[in-house]
């Protein structure tokens, strides 16, 4: 019986990431005058993208992402969040996202900087190990 309910807790804890992992980010939505008190800026939300790709076809494909969704009013940030980090591939390589973070700006104020790691592999001989970089920025407005 104890058993029984280990495995289960088990497999509800992991369920919950993977539930939150599966929500889809916010469509974009502009309010307009209705809801901008009638200032300067842009008032809304929606997503924001930063990604590299590299290939050399049929062999190998990589695509490291980085999808930010935010909201403003009047030009300033409401809320603000990484909705998406990580690497698509295909052929003979792997990617592995790593650390993602905000590094400027935010909710507050009118623009916000974000910077993200991924390390990727491809297995040829020689083998081939690189690191790839992103940087995204919300401008003002």
């Amino acid at each position: 019986m104890r058993k029984a309910l280990l495995i289960l807790g088990v497999l509800a804890a992991l369920a919950v990431p993977a539930a939150a992992a599966a929500k889809a980010p916010p469509t974009p939505v502009i309010c307009g005058v209705a809801c901008d008190s009638g200032g300067t800026g842009w008032t809304g939300c929606t997503n924001q993208t930063a990604s590299h790709s590299a290939s050399v076809w049929p062999l190998v494909s990589i695509d490291h992402y980085l999808v930010v969704s935010y909201c403003k009013v009047n030009g300033w940030i409401t809320s603000i969040s990484i909705a998406a980090h990580g690497c698509d591939t295909s052929g003979i390589a792997s990617c592995s996202a790593g650390p993602a973070w905000q590094t400027g700006g935010g909710a507050g104020t009118g623009y916000a900087t974000f910077e993200a790691k991924a390390t990727w592999f491809v297995y040829t001989s020689p083998y081939y190990l690189n690191s790839d970089t992103l940087n995204l920025t919300v401008d003002l407005g």
